[in-house]
C-alpha cells in the first residue's frame, strides 16, 4: 500500500503511533500539528495527498463546558476545512469522532443507535460528522466516521482514568487507589486495535459503490472503575486496597458497550489485545527494564 496521506493530529495519543503505522505500511506520510497552524483555518500541506485521517480535535470534556467556543471552532471548522481540502485534491477522509450515542436504549450499542450530545464536546462531534456527511453526498468525497468508545494505552494524558489508576497503583508513596464512583462500566480499546481499525478505514476507498460509512470501535465487553484498579493491581504485582469515594455524577451513564460486528463484516476487524495485555504494556512503559509486569501477567 503505496499512498501519500495526510494525519491531522499527528504528535497526539492517536496519531504518533497512527503515523508509525501508515510508515510500516509504505505510506509517505504528512504530519500536521497544532504547532503547524490552526487546524480550523490553515492551509494544509498537498503534496499529493490521496487521504487524510483527521484526528485534530479537543477532546477533554470539563473545559468543554466551561469555554465551548473553542471546541466548536476546532472540530467543527476545523473538520469544514479538512473537507474541502479533500473536495479540492480528491483524497478520501476517515473521522475519528467519539462516543456520540448519548444514554443507551439498548446494548452493546450499534452504529444504528440513536445519536445524542451529552456535553458541548460531544455536539461538536456530531456536527463534525454532519459535515463528512454533506460533503460526501453534495461532493461525492469518500468518507468513514470512527467512533471509539474508551481508548486507551502508553503515553495517554494523565487526565484519563487509566493513567490516573496506573499512577496511583506505582507510585510507592500512595498507600490505596481511590476512585470517584466504582459503578459506571466502560468499554476499552488499546490504541494498536483503533490505529489497526483507522488504517484499513483507507483501505475502503476502492470498495464497490463506496461513499460513506460509520463504524464503531470498541473492545465489545465493558469493565468498571474497581475492576480495571484490581487487574492493574494484579499486572504490576502490587498489593493496595481500592477505595471508592462514593462520588455520583449527575446524569452519570452506567454501562457502555460497542457492537463492533460491522467493523468485523466489512473491514475484517477485530480487537486482538486483551485488557489486560493492554495494561501490562502501560505498566512497563513506566519501568522499560522491569519484568515484574510480564511475570505478573503470566500468574
Amino acid at each position: 500500500m503505496r499512498k501519500t496521506v495526510l494525519v491531522t493530529g499527528a504528535s497526539g495519543f492517536i496519531g504518533r503511533p497512527l503515523c508509525e503505522a501508515l510508515e510500516r505500511e509504505g505510506c509517505t506520510v504528512l504530519r500536521h500539528s497544532s504547532a503547524d497552524g490552526d487546524i480550523a483555518s490553515c492551509t494544509l500541506l498537498d503534496g499529493g495527498v490521496e487521504h487524510v485521517f483527521h484526528l485534530a480535535a479537543r477532546t477533554f470534556v470539563p473545559d468543554a463546558w466551561s469555554a465551548p467556543l473553542p471546541f466548536y471552532a476546532t472540530n467543527v471548522l476545523g473538520t469544514v476545512n479538512v473537507a474541502e481540502f479533500c473536495r479540492r485534491h480528491g483524497a478520501s477522509l476517515t473521522l475519528l469522532s467519539s462516543y456520540v450515542y448519548g444514554r443507551p436504549q439498548f446494548l452493546p450499542m450499534s452504529e444504528d443507535h440513536p445519536v445524542a450530545a451529552f456535553n458541548p464536546y460531544g455536539h461538536s462531534k456530531l456536527l463534525a460528522e454532519e459535515v463528512c456527511r454533506y460533503y460526501s453526498r453534495q461532493f461525492g468525497i469518500h468518507a468513514i466516521i470512527v467512533r471509539p468508545f474508551n481508548v486507551y494505552g502508553p503515553g495517554q494524558s494523565e487526565s484519563f482514568l487509566i493513567p490516573t489508576l496506573v499512577r496511583q497503583a506505582l507510585d510507592p508513596e500512595t498507600s490505596e487507589i481511590s476512585i470517584a464512583d466504582d459503578r459506571p462500566r466502560r468499554d476499552y480499546l488499546f490504541v494498536d486495535d483503533l490505529v489497526d481499525l483507522l488504517v484499513r478505514t483507507m483501505r475502503q476507498r476502492d470498495a464497490e459503490a463506496f461513499a460513506m460509512d460509520v463504524f464503531n470501535a470498541g473492545s465489545g465487553s465493558s469493565v468498571n472503575p474497581r475492576e480495571l484498579a484490581e487487574l492493574i493491581l494484579r499486572v504490576a504485582g502490587v498489593e493496595k486496597p481500592v477505595d471508592s469515594r462514593g462520588e455520583v455524577r449527575a446524569d452519570e451513564v452506567l454501562d457502555t458497550v460497542a457492537d463492533v460486528g460491522k467493523a468485523k463484516q466489512i473491514l475484517g476487524w477485530e480487537p486482538r489485545t486483551s485488557l489486560a495485555e493492554g495494561l501490562r504494556r502501560i505498566v512497563q512503559a513506566h519501568f522499560p527494564c522491569s519484568s515484574s509486569a510480564q511475570e505478573a501477567s503470566n500468574r
